[in-house]
């Protein structure tokens, strides 16, 4: 299975190692992901036509003010409903268990998810993030985005064909009455959600 930390640098926030970054992804994605080569290939030229200055402040006006997208899965999710903060909790506790640091961002922040997928030996737990949680979100983030020409959109979509296509080949039967957030994602049986704890 991919190393899916790489995928964050996509949505963190940029510095001067943002380019050697890209480039170890654009090879990763001509490899494995030839679906989404395009798309690296023009958010690169993107960043390439930008200097760094620019580029934070492009991320910035992207997810933190007025944001046109946020990067909290959960509140993608949940919103502001009391269920975000049962999510949260126990991410917290899975991101401790997998010793995976979350720095000052929430448990829930994208690139922090990204990183709990390569670190979490619960395979169980990690299809439920992915097919459950980050598919949706992903899904729902591409058509609220409000900047439809915001080069971040094609950040979504590659990382959508990447979880889509790792995730693919495995069974997810107890997952799919599971696909609604209202109702933290009760599976086949009401078996109990590891993410909701309900």
């Amino acid at each position: 299975m991919q190393n899916f930390s790489i995928f964050g640098n996509l949505f963190r926030y940029p510095d001067g190692s943002t380019n050697s970054k890209l480039l170890e992804l654009q090879k990763i994605i001509a490899q494995d992901y030839p679906a989404a080569l395009d798309l690296i290939s023009a958010f690169i030229e993107h960043q390439n036509s930008i200097n760094i200055d620019e580029r934070r402040e492009y991320y910035i006006k992207t997810f933190d003010v007025q944001a046109s997208c946020y990067l909290d899965i959960g509140y993608i999710l949940f919103g502001e409903d009391y269920k975000r903060g049962e999510f949260l909790v126990n991410l917290a506790k899975e991101h401790k268990k997998a010793n995976n640091n979350c720095g000052s961002e929430l448990a829930d922040h994208l690139p922090n998810l990204l990183s709990l997928l390569d670190k979490t030996e619960d395979k169980n737990f990690a299809e439920e993030l992915a097919y459950c949680l980050m598919i949706p979100a992903m899904k729902e983030m591409l058509k609220t985005f409000v900047d439809k020409g915001n080069i971040y959109k094609s950040a979504l979509e590659i990382l959508l064909i990447v979880l889509e296509k790792e995730f693919a080949d495995l069974e997810y039967e107890q997952f799919k009455i599971a696909l609604n957030v209202k109702n933290c994602f009760v599976g086949k049986g009401k078996k109990k959600s590891q993410m909701c704890g309900v």
